[in-house]
């Protein structure tokens, strides 16, 4: 498990900007572009990232914004404690539906509340080591697999296998190599597949189903 996250951002930005990651000291930006099929771009993810205040505490700040015959946007915050999620709330504009959701847990009980435009909220107890399916970090979602994900996009808890590591692979990044470990997951019952940078464990790429076909997001 990478225990020290901003520094693992701060060398993945370096790839990227060493400038830019010289300069980042509160909190660091990771944006990814999304594509649909062979390279129609429909929007972006980005992942803000800083210090939670205590020891090994981090924040997660995540937005999708996608756009393409319909519109798909999401805001949520993920707070991490030991490598452990300690709440998450977020909601999203999907088409024409609105999706309202919160984890919380107290007492030892780990619950999800999802709401769907003026449905009344779906609450379920779900285990102790639930995480958002954001997949940000090698060592936190592959490295330490997860029954269940929560979909950033409705809320709604699903089933996860836990993931397989394919190998190693070799990428050019902004005209340099980096290696780059490959995993696959079935997730729901689909086949996902995922691209870490083998020295930060930070997300590289991210591939997953959609109805339009295959749906690519790649750090920029």
């Amino acid at each position: 498990m990478i225990r020290h996250t901003l520094a693992a951002v701060a060398v993945a930005t370096a790839l990227v900007a060493p400038q830019a990651a010289m300069a980042q000291s509160a909190a660091t930006v990771l944006t990814y572009v999304g594509t649909i099929g062979d390279s129609t771009r429909m929007g972006t993810q980005t992942f803000t990232i800083s210090s939670g205040g205590k020891p090994d505490s981090y924040v997660v700040q995540g937005k999708v914004d996608l756009n393409i015959n319909v519109i798909n946007q999401s805001n949520y915050t993920e707070n991490w404690e030991a490598a452990r999620l300690t709440s998450f709330k977020g909601q999203t504009r999907d088409r024409d539906d609105n999706y309202v959701y919160e984890m919380t847990a107290a007492g030892g009980k780990v619950q999800v509340s999802a709401t769907k435009n003026k449905d009344k909220p779906n609450v379920k107890d779900v285990n102790p080591d639930v995480a958002p399916a954001s997949f940000w970090l090698e060592g936190w979602f592959m490295k330490a697999p997860r029954a269940q994900y929560i979909s950033t996009n409705s809320g709604k808890v699903k089933p996860a296998k836990p993931p397989k590591l394919e190998g190693q692979q070799e990428i050019s990044y902004k005209g340099q190599r980096a290696k780059v470990n490959y995993y696959t997951m079935d997730f729901d019952g689909e086949k996902y597949e995922f691209w870490y940078f083998a020295d930060t464990g930070l997300l590289f790429k991210r591939s997953e189903p959609s109805e339009g076909g295959k749906v690519v997001f790649t750090l920029q």
